[in-house]
């Protein structure tokens, strides 16, 4: 027990400082933006979409590596749940709501339910291999270029950057890329000497465990994103967030260890929820123009019933196993 309370301290130190360092990128992103005229939307989804995705791209290189690419696949699935019900949800609350009002972002909305699926339709067949990869892959390229080719449909930052600034704030974005970097494997290596400890399925540790461990900075960017009155890069980043889980993350760990699913049912839970909180989210966006207090509270307990389900699931089927 003095062993698991000692790698909670470890695991709660790393969370700080990964918090902590993804707050510091997006003072940096926006100052970068302003420099080169870029839309705070486009920041948002083109640096922050995949800035605060190095986390999982960090558990897909080293799970794939290590023979397991299919914690890879859990951790995408779980974040991609986690960031549309919970990690949206909490910013959302403190700024007393979300407007969705832009006819792009509802678009953007939509094409992230489509990329957010396909992953799932590609493991009908057992698993995801390199010819899947490589679709996926193709899937996010042309998502990045779908959403440059936005740039003129939003207002650009027209405070003036010198360059000076600029360079200085590229350093600094570089520097806590690599901070959090090294935290995230702190934060996965933890977790998962904490799931070994307390006898926790590593299907938990992805869906559950690591995914909010590696969430944490979508976290962090929208609390400070809405502490700074910047509420449309909420939004901007948990979309991008969700297709790059969907596509690119998946894709680097299967491109190094194809994913093969031995056992289908440990995905029904996960899928189901995942599909469900898609089209809700969608529907709330398409609806209202607006995510209220009211479906952000839904969309929580979403994720709550989710996590009870989840870990219902495996404490039955530990019983009935012994």
């Amino acid at each position: 027990m003095d062993n698991v309370l000692i790698l909670v301290g470890i695991l709660f130190i790393a969370s700080l400082i990964l918090v902590r360092s993804a707050s510091s990128l997006v003072t940096a992103i926006s100052v970068i933006g302003g420099y080169f005229k870029l839309s705070e939307f486009t920041v948002a989804f083109v640096l922050m979409g995949i800035v605060t995705s190095l986390p999982e791209i960090a558990v897909a290189i080293s799970s794939a590596l290590s023979g397991n690419p299919n914690l890879a696949l859990g951790t995408a699935i779980g974040s991609n749940i986690a960031n549309l019900t919970l990690i949206i949800g909490i910013p959302t609350l403190i700024a007393g709501g979300l407007e969705v009002r832009s006819i792009i972002a509802r678009k953007d909305a939509l094409v992230m339910f489509v990329f957010g699926i396909t992953p799932l339709l590609l493991l009908l067949d057992g698993g995801i291999d390199t010819a899947d990869a490589f679709i996926l892959l193709i899937f996010y390229a042309l998502y990045l270029y779908r959403l440059l080719s936005q740039r003129s449909y939003f207002s650009t930052m027209t405070n003036h950057i010198s360059k000076k600034r600029a360079i200085t704030s590229l350093l600094v974005f570089v520097f806590n890329i690599f901070i959090v970097f090294c935290t995230s494997y702190i934060i996965v290596g933890t977790s998962e000497l904490i799931a070994e400890a307390l006898f926790i399925p590593i299907v938990i540790v992805g869906l559950v465990l690591v995914s909010i461990g590696t969430s944490l900075p979508e976290l962090a960017h929208g609390l400070t994103a809405v502490k700074l009155n910047h509420n449309g890069q909420i939004l901007g980043d948990i979309l991008g967030s969700v297709v790059a889980n969907s596509t690119l993350i998946i894709a680097i760990a299967a491109l190094i260890s194809p994913i093969k699913i031995v056992d289908p049912q440990t995905l029904i839970i996960p899928v189901g929820f995942l599909v469900a909180t898609l089209l809700l989210f969608l529907l709330f966006v398409y609806t209202d123009k607006r995510l209220t207090i009211k479906e952000i509270l839904l969309l929580i307990g979403v994720y709550v019933a989710f996590v009870v389900t989840q870990l219902g699931f495996e404490i039955i089927e530990k019983s009935v196993g012994g």
